[in-house]
């Protein structure tokens, strides 16, 4: 009978070490593959805080390297700086899971974390897990789309505005950057209801207007707009016809007549040439201004002040109230918002705006067909106009009246005394058609003078020169500023 092959008792149980030992291995390196390649970084920290273990995502997310971090307590990793805040402390000491954005101290990217707690069968934290995910693009995105979203409000209040300042009033020109200012600052004030503005500017630039502008842009836009010039109002007649009276006031009041005041009641109230009013009326004005309230002349109930008030002068009121020429404690209330219109002689963008609107004004009214050349339009704009816009549109029509040619050039010589050439290069050169004063319009109409200029302003509508003019003998005859438009 053949034997029975002999078996050792421990060759199953090795197999089957051996066997689990592999298997045990190789669920390891699974775990270890899932561990390493997960797109979240993640972090293992003991319940004392110590680091155990880190993924290849969180090493490269933070720019650090496996052996600087393992064993450390995640204290020193916030004191190292490579966070600027631990999720695994937050968790030991709250006992909970949390979630925050935290900052790379390395790499400066934005990473939401989440810390959870592994609590063992005691109820203590034995471990705790802690995931990152890169969400510096998000935020970027966030950032980019309020930056974005600020923008467009801002182009969209711009524009807005732009174009109010379009079509609110076709009497009102702003090419310039200074008369823009000025709209956009009356603008403001407009939308404020602001119960005083004084505006400020020499005769003819506009003050009446500006006022208008003031008025349709208000709330009380709907309201009436009344208009009283201060310098011709006699003081014996002021209170009667700013505050109205009652029926036998006076001798001859046979019925009740509302004062101008009332009359603008729920719109605006235009003083203008205020600081003409006369010493004795001032008083009653600023006790008008101050309460609020006033009484009809034989009137016993007194009446609200329910409208805005705009003043308007030429007149340099800080001064005049320096001098006791005007009431200071009226100055004072009078100039709480202040806007003041710049002369036509600083505004040279406005300047040819004003001019060729004019003149098309004036082509249709005389049925002319008139023409703005650069020579033209230089010579306006080395004119200082004292006169201001009423000056210029008094030239012009002057002109289109009396000019011969097609064009202005010849009339307005005459009428200026000097006419500039367009001058479209800078260094030396001979200019045709520059002409110093009117005793030099015949020769300098055959001939040529020098005009040696260099360039203060090149923009894409405008150039600016400083112009040394020469005569026909080189003898400096004047040096003067120039501008002129691009054609």
């Amino acid at each position: 009978m053949p034997r029975s092959p002999r078996i050792r008792p421990d060759a199953p149980a090795s197999d089957a070490s051996a066997s689990e030992l592999a298997a045990c291995r190789e669920e390891a390196r699974r775990l270890r593959a899932a561990f390493d390649t997960a797109s979240d970084g993640i972090w293992i920290t003991a319940g004392d805080g110590t680091v155990l273990d880190v993924n290849k995502t969180s090493l490269a997310l933070n720019r650090i390297r496996a052996e600087e971090v393992l064993g450390l307590d995640v204290r020193a990793i916030v004191e190292l700086g490579i966070v600027d805040r631990s999720a695994s402390m937050e968790v030991l000491q709250h006992r909970r899971q949390v979630g925050f954005v935290q900052q790379a101290g390395r790499t400066g990217r934005h990473l939401f974390v989440t810390g959870i707690p592994v609590f063992d069968e005691t109820g203590d934290i034995g471990l705790v897990v802690v995931h990152e995910r890169d969400v510096t693009d998000l935020r970027n995105m966030r950032d980019t789309m309020e930056e974005t979203r600020r923008a467009f409000r801002k182009a969209e209040e711009e524009l807005t505005e732009l174009k109010l300042l379009e079509l609110a009033d076709r009497d009102i020109v702003a090419e310039g950057k200074e008369m823009r200012q000025v709209l956009a600052t009356c603008l403001k004030l407009a939308r404020l209801d602001a119960p005083e503005v004084l505006v400020l500017g020499e005769s003819g630039t506009g003050k009446g207007l500006l006022a208008k502008f003031l008025h349709r842009h208000g709330p009380r836009a709907e309201g009436p707009f009344i208009q009283v010039n201060c310098a011709a109002l006699p003081p014996a007649l002021f209170e009667a016809e700013l505050f109205g009276y009652e029926r036998g006031a006076f001798s001859g009041a046979q019925e009740a007549r509302a004062g101008l005041l009332e009359l603008a009641r729920g719109g605006t109230f235009f003083l203008d040439e205020v600081g003409d009013m006369p010493q004795e009326v001032q008083a009653k004005l600023l006790k008008c201004l101050d309460e609020r309230e006033y009484y009809p002349l034989g009137g016993r109930e007194p009446r609200t002040v329910d409208c805005a008030i705009v003043a308007a002068t030429n007149r340099d009121l800080e001064r005049d109230a320096a001098g006791r020429r005007f009431r200071q404690d009226l100055y004072y209330r009078l100039s709480t918002y202040v806007v003041r219109i710049p002369p036509l002689r600083e505004r040279p963008e406005d300047m040819l705006a004003l001019a060729q609107r004019e003149l098309d004004r004036l082509n249709g009214e005389f049925r002319t067909s008139k023409r703005l050349t650069p020579v033209s339009m230089g010579l306006l704009q080395s004119h200082p106009f004292p006169g201001n816009v009423r000056e210029l549109s008094n030239l012009l029509k002057k002109a289109v009246v009396i000019a011969e040619e097609d064009n202005l050039d010849a009339v307005l010589a005459e009428t200026l005394g000097s006419v500039a050439g367009y001058l479209c290069t800078e260094g030396e050169q001979k200019v045709v058609g520059l002409e110093v004063n009117a005793n030099h319009i015949r020769s300098v109409r055959s001939g040529r003078v020098r005009g040696v200029c260099r360039t203060l302003h090149a923009g894409s509508r405008h150039q600016v020169w400083q112009i040394d003019i020469l005569d026909e003998q080189d003898r400096l005859c004047c040096s003067s500023r120039l501008t002129t438009a691009v054609v």
